[in-house]
């Protein structure tokens, strides 16, 4: 469980920096878009551990998304800021909520 919690970590803060307007861009366009399969990598394997564990997988799903449409710079901007914030709170959520249906444990 901590595993995939990490990798949600990372992927958020990577997905973060890449929703930077600026920065974002640079990063992208000066990768040659390679920064993208790297990311979808990442994406798919956070999800496969999030599935593992039975955890929300919206993060990684955004990210994949996120990933095929990077070449349309504002929809990729957002798509970022989306996946950036889906996959930071799943990874801050105690309980995991993802597969159960979002519901709580007392």
């Amino acid at each position: 469980m901590v595993l995939a919690r990490t990798f949600k970590g990372i992927s958020g803060l990577f997905e973060l920096m890449l929703g930077l307007p600026l920065l974002g861009g640079m990063v992208v366009m000066g990768s040659g878009w390679g920064i993208s399969v790297v990311m979808f990598a990442l994406h798919a394997v956070t999800l496969l551990l999030s599935l593992q564990h039975r955890q929300s997988f919206y993060g990684s799903a955004a990210g994949i998304v996120t990933c095929l449409l990077v070449s349309v710079p504002v929809v990729g901007m957002f798509g970022h800021w989306v996946a950036a914030v889906l996959l930071l709170v799943s990874m801050v959520d105690r309980y995991g909520a993802g597969m159960s249906g979002g519901f709580r444990r007392i």
